[in-house]
């Protein structure tokens, strides 16, 4: 294979960083979010932070190595394009931001900015349009619009804007956030999950929030204080007290699909036990998750990884079954059962102490879902 391949088309991990760039600067801001403030994520913008006294908007920009904010440079020009395009969205804020890992380039105009008032502001875009230059094809267009609306709603979003320049790069934007005070009661060597754990959170918001991917204080501290807990202190898988072995209805379980599963490899004999474990588990998620979000979140791998623990078990048991035996199928399906239960229960994040009831019953718990069947042959 050539040192040098050729880059491919659809080779967007330039994006890709910018995008987990972005998400570490919403992190960033949320270790910041004071009481009654809300961070909303792509609605007016890529980072909007609602609050009484220090509303903002934030665009991001990220650029790889050494790269110069010139007077031109669209960066600024489409940004501040769409906040003059959409005033209306922006009166609530009271700084408009542009966040760069970008420097000024030599002699820059713009580098005076965060330093003086609109007017002046509004003067230096004027002076910088001014000239007409052979290539400025991209610059022209957007001037243009930026200039189409009326002086009083430029000039107002201009007393806005600030410019972020010179900010960490993704090199070194990790390290920033590990240094901030939340992280101090955290081990070293465990900081860095612990950021991986609330940045899958700030991923999947828009999935718990259909169409709305916002964070309120109250809700990442109430996470970020159970992420934490999970690396300095030990938590405990616990049943509701009094519980009983087997539920009360225990004959409404036989339609249920994992018992079906165990009817059909002809083992009724497991069946008790399937409902007992199942059920004890239901009860345990319930009782444990109650104001504990992150172990939703990491019950959720964990019946992932059963799942294809599961997978790798019947594999082997498929390379030895006589698929013409019909015999020997249910023979090999039965024990696939018996070797999954006997899977080692190890503990998994806040699943634990994980208990052999609890990792069967999850085991079942896959199986309703028809994320698995017992036939090896299915």
């Amino acid at each position: 294979m050539s040192q040098n391949p050729m880059k491919q088309k659809n080779d967007d991990t330039k994006t890709k960083l910018g995008d987990i760039y972005h998400y570490y600067i919403v992190l960033d801001y949320c270790l910041e979010l004071q009481e009654n403030e809300t961070i909303l994520v792509e609605k007016y913008g890529d980072i909007s932070i609602e609050s009484d006294e220090k509303s903002k908007n934030i665009e991001v920009k990220h650029h790889q190595g050494v790269h110069r904010l010139s007077d031109r440079h669209l960066d600024f020009w489409k940004t501040l394009k769409n906040w003059v395009k959409y005033h209306q969205n922006m009166q609530g804020f009271k700084k408009l931001i542009l966040y760069t890992t970008s420097d000024f380039g030599g002699m820059s105009k713009l580098e005076i900015w965060n330093s003086i008032k609109a007017y002046e502001r509004l003067r230096i875009l004027i002076e910088i349009g001014h000239e007409i230059k052979k290539t400025e094809e991209s610059f022209r267009p957007v001037y243009e619009s930026i200039f189409n609306e009326d002086i009083e709603i430029i000039l107002a979003i201009l007393e806005k804007v600030e410019l972020y320049t010179n900010q960490t790069n993704i090199v070194d934007i990790e390290k920033k956030i590990m240094k901030n005070s939340f992280f101090k009661s955290v081990k070293k060597c465990d900081r860095k999950p612990f950021i991986n754990s609330l940045m899958g959170y700030i991923l999947t918001r828009p999935v718990d929030k259909p169409s709305k991917w916002e964070i309120s204080c109250e809700d990442f501290e109430s996470l970020a204080y159970e992420v934490r807990n999970r690396f300095v202190s030990s938590s405990e898988l616990r049943l509701p007290p009094n519980t009983p072995d087997t539920p009360q209805d225990e004959e409404s379980f036989n339609n249920r699909n994992f018992v079906r599963e165990i009817k059909g490899i002809e083992y009724d004999s497991k069946i008790p036990s399937a409902i007992s474990n199942y059920w004890r588990a239901q009860q345990a998620i319930f009782y444990t998750s109650i104001d504990n979000p992150i172990f939703n979140v990491d019950l959720g791998e964990f019946q992932k990884d059963i799942r294809d623990s599961l997978i790798e078990f019947k594999t082997s048991f498929q390379d030895e079954c006589d698929v013409t035996d019909l015999e020997d199928i249910i023979k090999k399906s039965k024990r696939l059962y018996d070797e999954a239960m006997k899977m080692t229960a190890n503990d998994y994040y806040s699943i634990k102490p994980n208990r052999p009831f609890f990792q069967r019953g999850i085991i079942h718990k896959v199986v309703e879902e028809r994320e698995f069947s017992w036939n090896v042959m299915k």
